[in-house]
């Protein structure tokens, strides 16, 4: 059973933090090093300082990036640049988009408390592989600062938008968060303070199932971290702070949902030559050359797309210089038996990810899990058009380039209890960090 819960935001306050461009940020682990430092440098207040501190050689157990972020946490909220809300509510966000210039988008979700459950009971599926070094990190963050600092972004179905249309009808007249990001996203969120509204929407959701989309390390340091407070506790209870979490849920079936291709960028091919990883590769795909030029590569992006349309293994491939442009098309018998040599399920099987990690960069080129976990080795890239440029200009020398994963998919596997590879998945846009920030409080108990 999904049990949502309201929850007391602590929020900036915009009478003293006017332009929350200039402090709410990405998710922690897709934001660059560059970002980082810019993100310090922007204001004193940026929500980096929270979740991506920058380490320093004088770091010791005692002073370090997560008992910073402690700190600044305590700090912020005595300066009044944090306030939180008084009552507990669900926040209603709407979030525009543009994947291009004609065209814009819109997705609806909601913030909220959901009670922790252990992936085994089936209410909670993730569906991308976790590390248990970034787990770690995590924690230690979460036990420095005691709460969660940044939503889980996770999905529900409801062909109805039975949850939505409650929580819309029930909010506030007008939004707490108003404003336009640097990239052009829109962020409007409204407090759903109402009880009735707030027990409806929680009845709607008790049959659903959770998918997690983005937060597959956080949201297993909150199982961690909620392990360690029910040791610490003399009496654990049932609405405890930490037996909760804090979660951006939206409707899989909402028409906003967008999945982006996640492109694999490599610094070198481990030593082997192109001419003779098209040879070895023939023996499971049919190769079609494009020659380069405006024409050839258009011609070749079309086929990518169509071979994705049709639902086809099509993966699309090119090295540095001016040499061709390549697909690789399935041979779907050859692929599909080699697969399932490997132990792989049929719903894997399908999925384009899964053939690129496992037929061509595992298999065909030897790549190991320590190569493939460098990221001096490889880069992931969502642009199809910036990551050819960047594999002509010579900055990889290869690129191969996938369709993105189909929502119908990430829900076959997670209701499968299967995981696909890392980097499988780039739902788009990302939930910020620092539109909310959920304390873990030990004396104040959840109100379901």
């Amino acid at each position: 059973m999904a049990r949502i819960a309201p929850l007391r935001g602590l929020r900036y306050n915009t009478q003293k933090i006017s332009d929350l461009n200039k402090v709410v940020i990405p998710p922690y682990d897709v934001i660059t090093a560059d970002e980082q430092e810019l993100f310090h440098r922007i204001s004193p207040y940026n929500m980096v300082r929270l979740e991506l501190g920058k380490p320093t050689d004088q770091d010791t157990a005692e002073n370090n990036p997560h008992t910073r972020a402690a700190e600044y946490l305590k700090q912020w909220q005595a300066e009044g640049i944090l306030v939180r809300d008084g009552n507990p509510c669900i926040y209603h966000y709407e979030l525009g988009y543009s994947l291009d210039p004609q065209t814009r988008q819109s997705r609806h979700g909601f913030i909220c408390a959901l009670k922790l459950e252990d992936f085994s009971f089936g209410t909670v599926r993730p569906h991308e592989r976790t590390f248990q070094n970034v787990k770690d990190e995590r924690l230690r963050l979460m036990l420095s600062c005691h709460a969660n600092l940044s939503p889980v972004f996770s999905l529900y179905g409801d062909p109805q938008n039975q949850v939505d249309s409650t929580l819309m009808g029930g909010r506030e007249p007008q939004p707490v968060i108003d404003f336009t990001d640097s990239h052009g996203l829109e962020h409007r969120i409204w407090r759903v303070e109402d009880l009735e509204t707030i027990r409806e929407a929680a009845r709607l959701m008790e049959e659903k199932t959770i998918f997690i989309a983005d937060g597959h390390h956080r949201y297993e340091t909150g199982l961690n971290y909620r392990a360690i407070q029910r040791e610490r506790a003399k009496t654990p209870g049932p609405h405890e702070s930490y037996e909760y979490i804090m979660m951006y849920l939206s409707n899989m079936n909402d028409g906003g949902l967008t999945i982006l291709p996640t492109h694999r960028m490599l610094r070198n091919l481990n030593g082997m030559r192109v001419d003779a990883f098209l040879e070895a590769a023939r023996a499971f795909f049919e190769i079609s050359i494009f020659e380069q030029g405006p024409p050839g590569e258009q011609a070749w992006a079309q086929v990518l797309q169509d071979g994705g349309a049709r639902k086809e293994n099509v993966i699309g491939f090119c090295c540095r210089g001016g040499g061709p442009l390549i697909i690789l098309k399935a041979r779907q018998e050859k692929v599909s038996d080699y697969l399932a040599g490997k132990g792989l399920a049929g719903v894997l099987r399908r999925l384009d990810v899964v053939v690129l990690d496992q037929v061509i960069l595992r298999h065909l080129l030897n790549l190991s899990d320590d190569f493939l976990a460098d990221e001096r080795n490889i880069h992931f890239k969502h642009n199809l058009r910036e990551a050819l440029s960047q594999v002509r200009s010579g900055d990889y020398e290869a690129g191969f380039f996938i369709n993105h994963t189909r929502i119908e998919q990430v829900e076959e596997v997670a209701s499968a209890g299967l995981i696909m590879p890392h980097k499988s998945t780039y739902f788009y846009p990302k939930v910020g960090s620092g539109l909310a920030i959920r304390l873990l409080d030990r004396d104040e108990k959840v109100v379901c």
